[in-house]
């Protein structure tokens, strides 16, 4: 008896480890990606002021404190979007000086999200669209965001970069900023 105990007992210890290490693996991968999501950020030099797959818009609003949350603001696709990513980096911030995670969907999550025109369905992950927050102490923050999906065969990513300034007056463009095209 004692030995099945000790056999039972050992036998969940290995469980419960690897369950530990796989779960530390996970996060690796994540911010390994959120890494390399923040890098391709800042190694990018074309922003765009939108997009014609999507609507991007942003708000600002102060809070008792005294401190500022930005909210971006994801939907109305155009064209089917799997596995969509989102991140923005504020006010060109290094990676190796940033003080605190920026806002990002599709990188730590543990679902993921598709937009598809006309079609939602919370509970597969087909949502309306997507929203991400930040807070800062400034009352104007420039976000540089990535947005990132496959086509609905998973044979194609498609990539853009969005730049805008948002504040409690509303959105505006850093200098630069191109119109939105569309992706080949």
């Amino acid at each position: 008896m004692r030995k099945e105990l000790i056999s039972i007992l050992t036998a969940a210890l290995l469980l419960c480890s690897g369950c530990t290490v796989e779960k530390k693996d996970a996060e690796a991968a994540s911010l390994a990606s959120y890494e390399g999501y923040y890098k391709a950020v800042a190694d990018n030099s074309r922003f765009q002021k939108g997009s014609l797959y999507y609507s991007i818009s942003a708000e600002m609003s102060q809070l008792p404190d005294g401190t500022h949350r930005y909210y971006v603001f994801l939907d109305n696709p155009q064209v089917a979007m799997y596995d969509i990513v989102m991140m923005a980096v504020e006010n060109d911030t290094a990676l190796a000086d940033a003080k605190k995670m920026f806002p990002s969907i599709g990188i730590f999550d543990n679902a993921n999200y598709s937009m598809i025109p006309s079609q939602v369905y919370s509970d597969g992950g087909y949502v309306k669209g997507l929203m991400m927050s930040g807070e800062t102490s400034d009352p104007s923050v420039t976000l540089k965001i990535i947005v990132e999906w496959n086509d609905q065969s998973n044979s194609k990513v498609y990539r853009e970069f969005i730049a805008m300034t948002v504040s409690m007056d509303g959105v505006s463009y850093p200098d630069g900023t191109e119109e939105a095209t569309s992706i080949q």
